[in-house]
């Protein structure tokens, strides 16, 4: 335990859409920055407690403008990944290809909304009835776009995963 994590805006809108924000218990701190709160209001998702918003310091603003110039990231994502540098946070949240790639050049550990229901699982903070129905749902109730494929991949690997 006591890692912490910045995420940007779909991580936790998937998660609340599938009434598994717990799953976020997997970190001490969970932070995002005003820039996803923003978003995640203007998507009508409740920020739950355990979601801390920070702010970025002045000096690296600087960065948010060169993410989203060079990298063609939109706001929330480069603030998002911005306050993971700044915070020397140990994750980045993001289900973002694009947000995932930046993310890795500037050596952030990255996860998605899928890596984080496996690990909800793994410590126990979930049960495998309730991983199995999750990741169900996120494939047909979620704005998340994940392939078939991809979902009985995950499948497998919690059915296959000893406790």
């Amino acid at each position: 335990m006591g890692s912490r994590a910045v995420s940007d805006t779909g991580p936790v809108i998937h998660l609340s859409e599938i009434s598994l924000i717990n799953s976020f218990d997997i970190f001490s701190e969970l932070i995002i920055p005003e820039e996803v709160e923003r978003e995640l209001k203007n998507s009508k998702i409740l920020i739950f407690k355990k979601i801390k918003i920070l702010k970025l310091s002045p000096d690296f603003k600087d960065k948010v403008k060169i993410l989203t110039n060079q990298e063609n990231l939109d706001l929330g994502e480069a603030f998002a990944i911005v306050l993971a540098m700044q915070e020397k946070t140990d994750y980045f949240l993001t289900d973002d290809l694009e947000a995932r790639n930046v993310a890795i050049k500037y050596n952030l550990q990255v996860h998605g909304t899928i890596g984080i229901i496996l690990r909800a699982f793994r410590e126990r903070i979930i049960d495998k009835k309730t991983a199995i129905e999750k990741v169900n749902e996120l494939y047909a109730k979620s704005s998340l776009f994940i392939t078939k494929d991809l979902v009985e991949g995950v499948l497998q690997a919690i059915e296959q995963f000893k406790r």
